[in-house]
């Protein structure tokens, strides 16, 4: 014989946020698994690791491709010595993503301005009264 398992109640206000960060947390963790999967697939087709750049880029001259390589490989560098840091700097996001935004690329901007915000102090969403969800002091 089977039962029927219970179905969950709707989480309260305040298990929202919990709720929210083990739902993005597995969904970040199911995005890396998936990169990985394209990571190991692109270099099965490149056969070796040295032969990466040329295979993202083919129909780009080899010199043009090196030096693609090259920007992003500075660019990764920094990216994760900014991911290392204990805390985000959000002041320096704050300068790139105006920069970005005046220069018209505000999908790009907007991007920033997300990283931005999670190097800010903000009030736990347990600490937020229910007339003033969403609002943080």
């Amino acid at each position: 014989m089977t039962t029927t398992p219970e179905l969950p109640t709707a989480p309260a206000p305040a298990d929202i946020a919990a709720l929210d960060e083990a739902l993005h947390g597995r969904n970040l963790r199911s995005a890396h698994v998936i990169a990985g999967i394209l990571d190991a697939g692109l270099l099965n087709h490149a056969g070796r690791p040295d032969k990466l750049p040329a295979a993202l880029f083919p129909d780009v001259p080899e010199d043009a491709v090196q030096a693609i390589w090259n920007m992003a490989l500075a660019v990764g560098i920094w990216a994760g010595k900014a991911m290392l840091r204990p805390q985000w700097q959000p002041e320096e996001l704050d300068r790139l993503q105006r920069a970005l935004d005046e220069a018209g690329h505000h999908a790009m901007a907007g991007s920033v301005a997300t990283a931005a915000q999670c190097g800010r102090a903000h009030a736990h969403p347990a600490d937020v009264g229910v007339w003033t969800w969403g609002e943080h002091e």
